[in-house]
């Protein structure tokens, strides 16, 4: 097919030059300069030939004067690229002082300028020195673009801790027009100086800009979610953001837990009593089993049937035999509080099953027991290892210090001193 495009092109081609051919044949035109005495005629055809050939010789001149200028700025475009690859391998490996030195000359090429002063910029702050980062950082941020060199000013902020200093860059910058590296760090930011609010509604923007895919951009929505409902400063508000959430986070368990939580600080206790029920129902969570145990009730059905229901599905998850404890201390019964603390601690429960037996305990005014648990749950905390001391009862307790009652022959009883003497033999004389 490109083949018979092509005959067909020269064919028109051919057909256009022989009907040009007949009209300058059958007139050639003439062409006559006069200057300074000298005359020069011509046909049309001979003076545009001659004018295309001038034009020719010149642009070959021009073109051999540049050759040198050419190959100069080849030669300099060709070393900067060979500097800013070798600077960027440079910083890639670690070698500061090195990639800063081949990235500072590599700037000296515009068309290298920008990433060359932000490689620069980051070997600088890599080796700590603030100061030159920030000057390099100027002078992209005065020849290029300016929220290219934020983000790395960002980014050093963000390796020290200044949240605050993240915030004061982007603030004053629409969102749209924020690189995806720079809003998800603007994000944190935002979290992290309390206005995980502001972050919350800047979540959809996060996603469009898929800086964060699968399951990393779950857990960073799930985190800005549960700081936003800790930052919550009355019951409304908390109310307003657990309403505004999808059913896929109101059954997430760390949002749970956050909202549970702060529930119970503003009053709002049995909004996260439900919460967790609910969530419960859909996934089984050991951080939402803990939490159950302590949001406080105002009344109504007992939550030890519900949590008891739950042993059934978990009897091994050391997390709601905590909690299971702590429900039934509440109701005083003691008995069962300290079994599922034993077998807690059994399973490996941390200092909070010892504080809670130490509650236990205290609770029913066993001082000496109680202050064992509550030392364990200090050497737990501190990383100790503590150790489990399984509680008897009364009654076991006497019968391992009873001692078993022993009779002579004639059935005479012996006291235990002397149990271990032989007993002489009586007889008759």
């Amino acid at each position: 097919m490109r083949r018979l495009a092509g005959l067909l092109a020269l064919l028109a081609l051919a057909l256009l030059g022989a009907w040009l051919w007949r009209i300058v044949a059958a007139d050639p035109g003439h062409v006559m300069i006069a200057m300074r005495g000298w005359v020069i005629e011509t046909t049309a055809v001979v003076a545009l030939g001659a004018l295309l050939l001038a034009m020719s010789a010149l642009w070959l001149a021009v073109a051999l004067l540049r050759l040198p200028w050419r190959y100069l700025a080849r030669r300099r475009r060709h070393v900067a690229r060979e500097r800013l690859a070798g600077g960027l391998v440079a910083l890639h490996e670690g070698r500061w002082h090195k990639a800063e030195r081949l990235l500072t000359r590599a700037a000296i090429e515009p068309q290298h300028r920008l990433p060359a002063l932000l490689g620069a910029a980051r070997a600088a702050q890599s080796r700590g020195d603030t100061p030159r980062a920030d000057a390099l950082l100027a002078q992209a941020g005065e020849r290029g673009d300016t929220l290219v060199a934020a983000l790395l000013a960002a980014r050093q902020h963000h390796r020290s801790g200044n949240q605050a200093a993240i915030t004061a860059l982007f603030d004053a910058q629409p969102v749209a027009a924020l690189p995806p590296r720079a809003l998800e760090l603007y994000l944190k930011a935002l979290a992290a100086t309390g206005r995980a609010a502001e972050a919350l509604a800047l979540l959809p923007a996060l996603r469009a800009s898929r800086v964060l895919e699968g399951e990393a951009l779950a857990s960073e929505e799930a985190r800005i979610i549960a700081l936003a409902l800790q930052q919550s400063t009355d019951a409304r508000a908390l109310a307003s953001i657990w309403d505004g959430l999808s059913r896929q986070h109101r059954h997430h368990a760390p949002v749970v837990a956050a909202y549970a939580r702060r529930a119970m600080d503003l009053g709002e206790s049995e909004a996260g009593v439900s919460a967790v029920e609910a969530a419960m129902r859909k996934h089984w969570s050991p951080e939402l089993a803990a939490i159950y145990g302590l949001l406080p009730r105002s009344g109504g059905k007992s939550p030890l049937k519900m949590a008891e229901g739950w042993l059934a599905e978990h009897p091994d998850d050391p997390a709601l035999l905590v909690t299971l404890a702590r429900l039934c201390r509440r109701e005083q019964i003691w008995g069962k509080a300290e079994d599922y603390l034993q077998r807690a601690l059994a399973l490996g429960a941390g200092a909070e099953a010892w504080e809670e037996l130490g509650h236990v305990h205290a609770d029913q005014h066993r001082g000496t027991a109680a202050a064992d648990a509550f030392a364990k749950a200090l050497a737990a905390q501190r990383g100790e290892r503590a150790h489990l001391r399984i509680e008897r009862t009364l009654r076991e307790q006497i019968a391992e210090s009873a001692v078993p009652e022993l009779r002579s022959d004639m059935g005479m009883p012996l006291l235990p001193a002397s149990a271990d003497r032989t007993v002489p033999q009586e007889g008759i004389d």
